[in-house]
């Protein structure tokens, strides 16, 4: 595999980030300033701050500069006809949500903003969150170009919808969560498919997970379900080469010691799930229900409400990356086996079933909690599902596989773009204001933003050609797989 080809695919994922970043005024994405508090005072040898005056317990004081302070986000937050100009400056106190959380994630975000001298841009961080993640998704592109069904991991782009590219535009650490949730399904893929057991590769699954669970200890139960799913997926000879007792202390062995860590970390921090501002009187009964109810809205912002829930992309941008699901589950299906089949329907099922076991658990703590971008990790799994098909028994509909996904990439791109340009309206003129961001705006980027829109748009072109095209010097070390892939996958 070629450097060249890594780093196209690293270049262009992190341009098409990083426009996201500058072209999102500050604060302006879920709990960001706690998150960004939170990374500057760990950079800085503060854990866990102080009790903030009139707040919450859950509610922490940390000491920063006067330049990270708060602006008045509620004159735009759920006002998405309102540009982002009327915030003004920030003012302290520097009041965190995120002050008993792990520290880990937040360490990685500060320590080099810090030592770069940048700790007062807002940006700064921004940009090194997002490095970690775009490291992330090459990663999980490389391991996947290298699998017997590299025919088909283009279809990871798929994953990348406005929610995550949002997110990961932010200081937020469930964007680095959802990133390597999409590296652990590209490990899982070739370990479930891969006609040798790629020990490595299971490794390297088992580390990521400890780095999520440390980022994020809720990720266990997501792992839980993806874990599930896999053995569904996976041939009656894998699963057994994998219950071989040192290959399950592998895999269990580290996201096992993140596990206590985190447990210490909670008894240290004194963590709760618990804010009584947000709790209401619906029995677990009627929590569930409500669950049920929210399933669509869930849908919806796992492909994107962006801003602080106030901002839903365009309706075409909804219907476009529908339609290229239903392409990808036809992709999938054509060539599943029976057990390929149960591992989607499992999927499905794990996605209905996440907001249900997490808001049964913290209605009476903290209210309905679930948001539907909380659903990304499972949902990324459905783009690396037709891996694990045997691509010698496609049945229907008769078409190439090749331009099935460049239709998928075709419609994810202008989803991304249509996303993004109504994104940079919301902020700039409000989402009543002008299409075309020419001009004098009550709000502006960096980078004007029609030429943002242009760079945004050049650079995800540039990511879904990397990944449709074949890298090179890959043949050599896949090549005499695909002759036994037909026998693997018939297990």
């Amino acid at each position: 595999m070629r450097v060249r080809d890594v780093a196209l695919f690293f270049v262009a994922m992190l341009v098409v980030v990083t426009t996201w970043a500058v072209g999102v005024p500050r604060f302006a994405s879920p709990d960001e300033p706690g998150h960004i508090y939170k990374a500057y005072a760990t950079a800085h040898g503060e854990l866990l701050g102080r009790p903030a005056a009139g707040e919450p317990d859950n509610l922490r004081e940390f000491d920063g500069p006067a330049a990270l302070g708060t602006p008045d986000l509620n004159c735009f937050n759920g006002r998405p006809e309102v540009p982002a100009a009327c915030a003004g400056f920030g003012v302290p106190p520097l009041v965190s949500s995120a002050a008993r959380y792990p520290p880990w994630y937040y360490g990685l975000v500060g320590v080099p903003v810090a030592v770069a001298g940048q700790s007062e841009r807002v940006l700064a961080f921004r940009l090194v969150s997002a490095a970690m993640c775009v490291a992330l998704l090459t990663l999980a592109m490389c391991v996947a170009k290298r699998s017997v069904r590299r025919d088909v991991v283009a279809l990871q782009v798929a994953a990348f919808t406005p929610m995550a590219l949002f997110l990961m535009a932010s200081v937020n650490p469930n964007a680095v969560e959802i990133a390597g949730f999409v590296a652990i399904w590209a490990c899982l893929a070739r370990v479930a498919t891969d006609v040798r057991l790629p020990r490595r590769l299971l490794v390297l699954a088992s580390l990521l997970t400890a780095a999520v669970v440390l980022i994020r200890p809720i990720a266990i139960v997501w792992m839980v379900g993806v874990v599930a799913v896999v053995l569904i997926g996976s041939g009656q000879r894998r699963r057994r080469e994998l219950f071989e007792r040192r290959l399950v202390a592998y895999a269990i062995g580290p996201t096992a010691v993140a596990l206590v860590v985190s447990w210490l970390w909670a008894l240290y921090a004194r963590f709760e799930v618990k804010d009584e501002r947000l709790t209401n009187a619906l029995s677990v009964g009627g929590a569930l229900r409500q669950s049920v109810e929210n399933w669509p809205r869930y849908l919806h912002q796992t492909i994107g409400v962006l801003g602080w829930l106030d901002t839903p992309v365009p309706f075409f941008a909804y219907a476009a990356w529908l339609a290229a699901l239903v392409v990808v589950v036809v992709i999938h299906l054509r060539s599943a086996t029976t057990r390929g089949v149960v591992a989607c329907a499992a999927l499905v099922a794990l996605w209905l079933a996440l907001p249900l076991i997490v808001n049964g658990f913290t209605n009476s703590r903290a209210g309905l909690t679930y948001q539907g971008r909380y659903s990304l990790p499972i949902f990324v799994g459905l783009m690396f599902l037709p891996m694990w098909g045997d691509r010698s028994t496609f049945r229907w509909p008769r078409l190439p596989q090749r331009e099935l996904v460049g239709v998928v990439l075709a419609m994810v791109v202008a989803a991304e773009v249509g996303s993004f340009w109504h994104t940079l309206r919301r902020f700039t003129v409000g989402t009543n204001g002008k299409l075309i961001l020419t001009g004098s705006l009550p709000w502006e980027p960096a980078v004007a933003p029609m030429l943002l829109v242009g760079i945004n748009a050049a650079a995800l072109v540039t990511v879904s050609w990397s990944a449709w095209r074949p890298w090179r010097q890959i043949e050599a070390a896949t090549g005499e797989r695909n002759r036994e892939s037909a026998e693997h996958g018939a297990d």
